[in-house]
C-alpha cells in the first residue's frame, strides 16, 4: 500500500487548517484553502479560530528534504485533544548557514495512523541516499584553532545532531597522536559506529586515517567514513565535502552525508610508512602553512599573508623531483576530468591489510619511466587530492575524489615576482589553472628530495621530517561522507 502524500494538520499557535504535502523536492506547507473554508479545529481544542496563517508559516511554506532531519507525532492522551506533529528542520540560508528549528502541528485524533504513514513517506524522502540515526563516533580536537571546540561543539552541532536523533559518542583527543591512537585500538568500530566525525581542523582526519590504517583489518577499516565539523585553523576536508566551512551546515550535512569511495595515498619517509588524504608540500605552501604558527589567530588569513612575504622575499628551495606524470597538457588534463567527473569506483579488495606499494618507498632506486627534474629555484612544490586547500584558495580545480590521479602544481622563483602574484590571486577561482608560468600535472607517484639543510614539509598541515620522501595513490581505498556525493567545486 503507498504511504500517504499529504495530510491535514492545524498551527499550533492558532489552529488554522493547513494541507502538508509532500512534492517532488520539498515539503509543501500549503495553506491557500484557509481564506475561502475558514476551517479550523474548532471544538477539538480550546484554541481560537482565526482566518489567518501562523507568521512563522507565512515565513517558511516549503522545506527541502535534505533539510528535514526529524518528525514524529506525539499521541493525544485524551480522546477529546489532537495529537501534535513535530518537523525539526535545519533553516539554511543562501550562503550556507543553517539555523535549527522546528514547527509543530495539530493532528485530529482519527488521522493519527495515517499521519504515521505520512511521517514514514516524509523521512524515507528525507534521507532517500543515506541512512537514518546514524551512529556517530566524534573526535573533539580541544586544542585546534582557537581553542573553542567543543563549546563551538556544543553550541551548534550537538543539538541538530540530537534533532536527528543521531546516536553519538563523543571523545577529547588529549594530545598529538591521540587520535590514531584511538581508532588502532578501538573495538567493534566497523559493528558499532556509522561514520567517525572529526570536530577538528584537518590534523584530527590526517590521525584518523592513519588510525586506521595500522588496524589488523586496514583494508575493510577504510570503508568507514570519514568527515569533519570545521573547528580549526584549517578545514579543507570539509570545505570539499561541504561546500562551506559554517559549523551548523557541516552538521546538517554529516546527517544527511552520502559515503563516497576516494583515492588515498601513502607516503614513506625515513623508514615508516604514513597515510596522507590531503595535499603534501615543499617551498613557499609549507613555509606558509608551518612557518606561520605565530599568527595563528588569523585563521585562514595567516597563509595568504605568509605568501605574500615570501614572495616579496624571492625564497628558493632547491630540489630534486622524481615523478610517473601521466598527462600534462592542460587539454589532456581536461578531458581526463570529464571522463572522471562521474566516476563511482567503489575500493574492493581480497586482501585485509593495506595495498602493497608498486614503487617501494624512498629508499629504493626511482622507477626508470620516472621524470626527474632537477631545480635550485623552486618555488612552490604542492601536491593535492582535493580541489580546496582553504576557502580563499582553490589551488587544484582539476582534482576528483577518485580519478586515480594527484594534481602536482610546480612553480620556478626565476619567473617574474608579477607572474607569481599573478598565479596567487588567481588561485581563489582556480583561474591559475591555465597560466604558462607554472606546471599542473596528472600524476600517480613521486619522490622529491630537498638539497637545502633545513626547511619545512607539510603533509596534510602536519609538520613531518625535512627529509626525502615517496608517494603513490591508491585508488579509492577511502570513504568520506560528502554532502552531494561529490567534491564541492567548481570544477574545469
Amino acid at each position: 500500500m503507498p504511504l500517504p502524500d499529504s495530510i491535514v494538520g492545524y498551527t499550533q499557535a492558532d489552529g488554522v487548517r493547513v494541507r502538508l504535502l509532500l512534492e517532488d523536492r520539498f515539503l509543501l506547507i500549503d495553506h491557500a484553502q484557509m481564506y475561502s473554508s475558514q476551517q479550523s479545529l474548532g471544538c477539538l481544542s480550546s484554541i481560537s479560530c482565526v482566518s489567518a496563517p501562523s507568521t512563522e508559516i507565512l515565513q517558511q511554506n516549503s522545506i527541502i528534504y535534505f533539510n528535514v532531519l526529524w518528525a514524529e507525532l506525539l499521541p493525544s492522551t485524551l480522546q477529546s485533544q489532537p495529537a501534535v506533529l513535530t518537523i525539526d528542520y535545519c533553516k539554511v540560508k543562501n550562503d550556507k548557514k543553517a539555523t535549527l528549528d522546528r514547527v509543530s502541528f495539530l493532528i485530529d485524533v482519527q488521522n493519527e495512523r495515517a499521519c504515521e504513514a505520512w511521517i514514514e513517506n516524509l523521512l524515507k524522502r528525507s534521507y532517500r541516499n543515506t541512512i537514518r540515526n546514524k551512529r556517530l563516533f566524534v573526535l573533539i580536537n580541544p586544542f585546534g584553532g582557537q581553542g573553542t571546540a567543543m563549546t563551538r561543539y556544543k553550541k551548534y552541532s550537538a543539538p541538530i545532531l540530537a534533532a536527528a536523533r543521531c546516536r553519538v559518542e563523543e571523545i577529547e583527543t588529549k594530545y598529538r597522536g591521540h587520535a590514531a591512537e584511538i581508532i588502532e585500538n578501538m573495538e567493534g568500530l566497523e559493528q558499532n559506529y556509522d561514520a567517525i566525525v572529526c570536530c577538528s581542523g584537518d590534523g584530527i582526519p590526517h590521525e584518523v586515517f592513519n588510525g586506521l590504517s595500522k588496524r589488523t583489518n586496514a583494508a575493510t577499516a577504510f570503508k568507514m567514513p570519514v568527515c569533519q565539523l570545521p573547528c580549526g585553523s584549517g578545514n579543507a576536508l570539509c570545505l570539499n565535502l561541504v561546500g562551506s566551512n559554517d559549523l551548523s551546515f557541516a552538521t546538517l550535512s554529516v546527517v544527511k552525508g552520502i559515503p563516497i569511495s576516494v583515492d588515498l595515498c601513502s607516503l614513506t619517509q625515513d623508514n615508516k610508512r604514513y597515510i596522507t588524504f590531503l595535499s603534501q608540500a615543499l617551498g613557499m605552501i609549507a613555509d606558509c602553512d608551518l612557518g606561520t604558527e605565530n599568527m595563528r589567530w588569523m585563521g585562514e588569513s595567516r597563509f595568504t599573508v605568509g605568501l605574500i612575504m615570501r614572495v616579496l622575499a624571492g625564497a628558493k628551495y632547491p630540489c630534486r623531483v622524481s615523478v610517473r606524470i601521466l598527462h600534462e597538457s592542460r587539454t589532456q588534463i581536461r578531458q581526463v576530468y570529464q571522463e572522471h567527473k562521474n566516476n563511482q569506483y567503489i575500493y574492493t579488495s581480497a586482501h585485509t591489510q593495506l595495498p602493497d606499494l608498486k614503487y617501494g618507498t624512498v629508499h629504493d632506486p626511482v622507477p626508470e619511466d620516472w621524470k626527474s627534474i632537477d631545480s635550485s629555484s623552486l618555488a612552490v612544490f604542492y601536491v593535492g587530492k582535493m580541489p580546496w586547500m582553504s576557502s580563499d584558495a582553490l589551488f587544484f580545480p582539476a582534482a576528483l575524489p577518485r580519478d586515480g590521479y594527484l594534481d602536482m602544481v610546480l612553480i620556478d622563483s626565476s619567473i617574474p615576482k608579477k607572474e607569481i602574484f599573478t598565479i596567487l590571486l588567481g588561485v581563489a577561482e582556480g583561474k591559475h589553472f591555465d597560466s604558462k608560468y607554472l606546471h599542473y600535472y596528472k600524476v600517480d607517484a613521486y619522490r622529491i628530495e630537498p638539497k637545502a639543510h633545513s626547511g619545512y614539509i607539510s603533509i596534510d598541515g602536519e609538520s613531518f621530517n625535512f627529509a626525502p620522501f615517496q608517494v603513490e595513490l591508491h585508488t579509492g581505498l577511502g570513504t568520506m561522507l560528502s554532502r552531494t556525493g561529490e567534491f564541492q567545486a567548481p570544477g574545469i
